[in-house]
């Protein structure tokens, strides 16, 4: 995920901050009793500052510490880092100097090797795990649970989705009738090139990345019933595979000068703000809150001119929870488990105060049931998108492992940073579809040897 406050889009917005605002805009509910739930007990003792290590977002993390401080007279060290791959650096570094840690964010890939290397430890048997474990969304219980054990709870859910500039559509002669088929995207992209309407008419999130330019992938061959790995970790990229074909016709788009060429230089917000200008009919594939971006009066030329598509066929696609970790090198576990509430779960008053503001304000969904069902969600996301396309998008979206299995063994990264260079490779027409595909079987074992 990219840091999202260098859009400036959620620095402006106020957040929700009480539960009779919450309550009052319909938000997951609170349920009996739940002010009086262990959320809202207070550990023993007091302890010296509470520490966790996150990646940037806008300025939730100020907000939320405040109100833990508020609520419980205890100093949060907060450990703020602009992007995933320096905190994980961070998180990494202060873990093997023994520094004390005592909520993380664990970006997917990489909560296989915190567990191995005893940095992540399970929550089980914590004051109200149970009550959360009923209340995980599908996507959360693919990553949080593993090995009869629960790892932590949950950032954000998201799933991926094609968007497009219904303006230029309608220009092209396609007005209210956006594609339905991958011949028909071809069909289109052609008549608008054609028509002078777009020199390139299809943005793709192409730049290198865990989830940005692999995700497109992903989320393409998911939808025409492929898989990259199947439940035995055996890479399905063969001859042949859907993965294959998937690849030889994307790479086919920018053959063709229907895919702009920058792509492969842009992930989320980059691919965002290049949209904004309104040169491209089709974004895709990326994050569904990103619309929220696009429609934004204040920083988007085309705001109001956005719409979101589900994938063609059947609508298949992917998606995924984020998650918060409880480090081994806390040093007082009752009191690191009272500051992942705060950040994943509830705070002291019974909200998913956290989980409800992100859904509200930033349009991300939850990895929560009760607040992915709340009609604060739906209001709140209605302001940049059309949300049953959303919604019905989520209902025909497999889990990020179902469909890439090998995201939970350690080698995965490795794996996935030799991916990268190659799916580069052939989307810069330097390798065809068979040669890169090739390439990614040989991948695995060199990345398993690392």
């Amino acid at each position: 995920m990219d840091k999202r406050e260098s859009s400036g889009a959620w620095g402006r917005r106020q957040f929700i901050g009480s539960a009779a605002a919450a309550a009052a805009m319909g938000l997951a509910p609170v349920s009996a009793g739940a002010q009086t739930g262990p959320w809202a007990q207070r550990p023993p003792g007091t302890p010296g500052p509470v520490t966790f290590v996150v990646w940037q977002y806008g300025k939730i993390y100020e907000q939320i510490a405040r109100q833990f401080e508020d609520d419980w007279s205890v100093k949060v060290n907060q450990i703020i880092e602009p992007n995933v791959e320096p905190q994980v650096a961070k998180l990494s570094a202060m873990y093997a100097a023994g520094d004390p840690v005592d909520v993380s964010l664990s970006p997917m890939q990489y909560l296989a090797n915190y567990i191995d290397q005893g940095i992540a430890q399970p929550i089980d048997g914590l004051p109200g795990v149970e009550q959360y474990v009923r209340d995980f969304t599908p996507f959360t219980r693919a990553i949080a649970q593993r090995d009869g054990k629960t790892w932590g709870l949950p950032y954000f859910s998201t799933v991926w989705m094609f968007m497009y500039n219904d303006e230029l559509l309608a220009r092209a002669g396609f007005k209210d009738k956006p594609f339905r088929s991958y011949p028909e995207l071809v069909e289109q992209a052609r008549k608008a090139k054609r028509d002078g309407v777009a020199k390139y008419p299809i943005l793709w999130i192409g730049g290198q990345g865990f989830e940005q330019l692999p995700g497109t992938w992903f989320s393409l061959t998911c939808n025409r019933g492929g898989v990259i790995f199947d439940k035995a970790l055996v890479p399905q990229l063969g001859p042949g595979s859907a993965a294959r074909e998937t690849l030889r016709w994307w790479q086919s788009t920018f053959k063709d000068e229907l895919a702009d060429p920058s792509s492969l230089n842009l992930r989320f917000i980059p691919a965002a703000k290049a949209f904004n200008a309104g040169q491209h009919v089709y974004l895709g594939t990326l994050h569904h809150y990103y619309v929220s971006l696009l429609n934004d009066a204040a920083q988007s030329p085309i705001a109001g001119k956005a719409r979101v598509l589900g994938h063609p066929g059947d609508g298949k696609t992917i998606g995924y929870t984020m998650l918060y970790i409880l480090p081994s090198t806390t040093k007082n576990r009752e009191w690191a488990w009272k500051l992942m509430q705060y950040l994943g779960g509830r705070t002291k008053d019974g909200q998913y105060t956290q989980a409800n503001r992100l859904a509200t304000d930033a349009m991300l969904g939850s990895g929560y049931q009760s607040v992915m069902e709340s009609e604060g969600l739906r209001k709140g996301w209605s302001k940049w998108g059309d949300v049953p396309t959303i919604l019905g998008a989520w209902s025909k979206a497999s889990t990020f492992s179902e469909v890439v299995p090998a995201v939970s063994q350690p080698w995965y990264p490795r794996w996935s940073e030799l991916m990268n260079v190659e799916l580069t490779g052939c989307l810069q027409g330097k390798l065809t579809a068979d040669q890169a595909c090739d390439n990614m079987i040989a991948a695995v074992a060199k990345a398993k040897k690392a």
